[in-house]
């Protein structure tokens, strides 16, 4: 063999040595960054899965009580800040972008018209009506001790609490106090479910975690190493309207296309600030006329602007300290936008359009970029009356 074949030979050696390296080095730094980008798929999977499943259930009611049926008819299932025994309306707060809570009546029948209710301060003892359905329950319509619950009414008023003792057909249950009604009879208690979802920084890793609050007293982290986590709600253009009576053979039917119900024009409820014939989402004017306007034409949900959720008019009205915007009622879609990011900095570039927070890594080969998901959901129970 000659030099020259010698040095040919060496060369395509030393060639086809230096590629097969580099592909060796851009697998293996593949193979790390593999694993993370899982990771930040997975946890944006089970951030949609919890929140989906919760709006699939938003606004879902009793359904053997006098107010049975969606509770959009009563008081807003979605509300834009955290509500519960930890409620942002009774700070004055009525919109956060990274948060939303959900209410809704679990398929359980723990339910029951409201006869008689005696405020003690911080608990309340309701005496509920036997009758509650066609399930047979070992205790006064299926409530326990422990159980979370709601009170509402039909003007629009709802507290949430958690029943302390069940003595026959009287149940004793505990609020934060300042209840929005006196629930004296004309009110219904179910058994309830109201998470709220929020943002909020993760002081061990400095980015932000999405947490899953209960609406009592357990706020878990759900996932953490979120760069951004934003609701967007969407919303009926059209305002409430009434809806004639149901003829005498046909099923009974909401007197409203959405929200509560105005009283008679003669009666004048001494529980809130309306004139007779009045509430949060209807005038009197030789009949019940819509507070809300007409914010575009057509049927279709339009995105409402979060301002629309802090001027008012107010629900039950404006001196109820858990009071509520009644464009509220309007919401009929939210969408979710959420974005994670990898945990190790090494694997983020600088910032920009791969890397919300920018990293230490020069190497594209070892980037995990930013994983972002858009979930839209209309919740099944927020339909308006035809």
């Amino acid at each position: 063999m000659s030099l020259a074949e010698l040095l040919v030979a060496s060369g395509v050696l030393l060639a086809v040595t230096a590629v097969a390296g580099t592909a060796a080095m851009r697998a293996q730094l593949t193979f790390r960054t593999q694993p993370e980008v899982a990771d930040m798929q997975q946890r944006a999977r089970v951030a949609a899965a919890a929140v989906g499943r919760d709006l699939l259930m938003a606004g879902a009611g009793p359904a053997s009580t006098a107010f049975s049926g969606p509770l959009v008819r009563r008081f807003p299932p979605i509300a834009p800040y955290r509500r519960g025994q930890t409620d942002d309306a009774r700070a004055g707060v009525f919109y956060r972008p990274g948060a939303m809570s959900v209410v809704y009546v679990p398929d359980t029948r723990a339910e029951a018209d409201v006869v008689h209710a005696f405020d003690l301060g911080r608990e309340l003892l309701v005496d509920l009506a036997p009758n509650c359905g066609v399930v047979v329950h070992e205790r006064v319509c299926g409530f326990t001790a422990g159980m979370r619950v709601v009170l509402f009414d039909g003007r629009g008023a709802f507290d949430l609490a958690t029943v302390v003792d069940v003595a026959s057909d009287r149940v004793r249950v505990q609020h934060d106090g300042g209840l929005s009604s006196t629930y004296d009879g004309g009110a219904v208690m179910a058994e309830v479910m109201a998470p709220t979802y929020i943002v909020r920084p993760d002081a061990a890793g400095g980015a932000l975690q999405l947490v899953r609050y209960d609406g009592f007293r357990t706020d878990r982290p759900m996932i953490d190493n979120v760069v951004d986590a934003r609701f967007e709600y969407f919303g009926d253009p059209a305002p409430p309207r009434p809806l004639p009576p149901a003829a005498a053979a046909d099923p009974p039917r909401p007197s409203t296309s959405y929200g509560p119900a105005p009283p008679s024009p003669d009666v004048d409820d001494p529980r809130d600030l309306w004139g007779a014939g009045e509430n949060c989402l209807f005038a009197d004017a030789e009949g019940p006329v819509p507070r809300l306007g007409q914010i575009a034409a057509g049927p279709s949900p339009i995105l409402l602007d979060p301002a629309r959720f802090q001027d008012g008019p107010w629900c039950p009205d404006a001196a109820h300290a858990v009071r509520f915007d009644a464009d509220l009622l309007r919401i009929r879609r939210v969408r979710l936008r959420l974005r994670v990011q990898v945990a190790v900095a090494a694997m983020r570039g600088p910032a920009g359009r791969l890397f919300a927070r920018g990293g230490t890594s020069t190497s594209p080969e070892l980037f995990a970029p930013d994983q972002q998901i858009v979930l839209d959901v209309t919740p099944r129970n927020l339909a308006v009356a035809p």
